[in-house]
């Protein structure tokens, strides 16, 4: 499947995407001011797409740079099989992550076409319920899109190691 925006086209990610999306990755922390600097989290990465990318549980879109100089913008969907709840009666969710779009290419719509992509994939996936957490800049496209904010319980964060655990 392919979206077309009319200046690019969006199209799964391969494998020999991978070291476009970890640059395209990279981006995306520096923009909300994350340390980026350590080589060791992109390699990691980079292994970890290579090794999963258009698997069953992990998914790409991205859009080729039109100067032919890479990728334009890129995102990935993890397929979560968590244990059946009320609110998730197969156990099935979607995550999506790492949507980034190159500063030379934004204000294109590839945002929305990688995204538009990632869901379509997701939805054929028999995935019903999606998560994502949203930058500043992205909000206004994921609201939308129809994402809201979620309820039903606080979200916290434990880092282990660090708690004394």
């Amino acid at each position: 499947m392919q979206i077309d925006t009319g200046t690019g086209r969006a199209r799964l990610a391969t494998p020999s995407d991978a070291a476009e999306l970890v640059r395209l990755r990279a981006l995306m922390f520096d923009s909300v001011g994350v340390d980026t600097s350590g080589p060791h989290w992109r390699q990691a990465c980079l292994a970890h797409l290579r090794e999963n990318l258009g698997g069953p549980r992990l998914l790409g879109a991205v859009i080729d740079a039109p100067d032919g100089s890479g990728l334009a913008a890129g995102g990935l969907a993890d397929i979560l099989i968590r244990p059946p709840g009320p609110s998730l009666p197969d156990g099935r969710s979607g995550y999506l992550g790492s949507i980034s779009t190159d500063p030379r290419f934004q204000r294109r719509g590839y945002g929305r076409a990688v995204v538009t992509l990632l869901l379509a994939e997701l939805q054929r996936a028999g995935v019903h319920r999606v998560e994502l957490h949203a930058t500043n800049a992205g909000e206004p496209l994921y609201r939308s899109l129809g994402f809201t904010e979620r309820s039903g319980g606080l979200e916290m964060r434990l880092v282990l190691g660090r708690a004394g655990i």
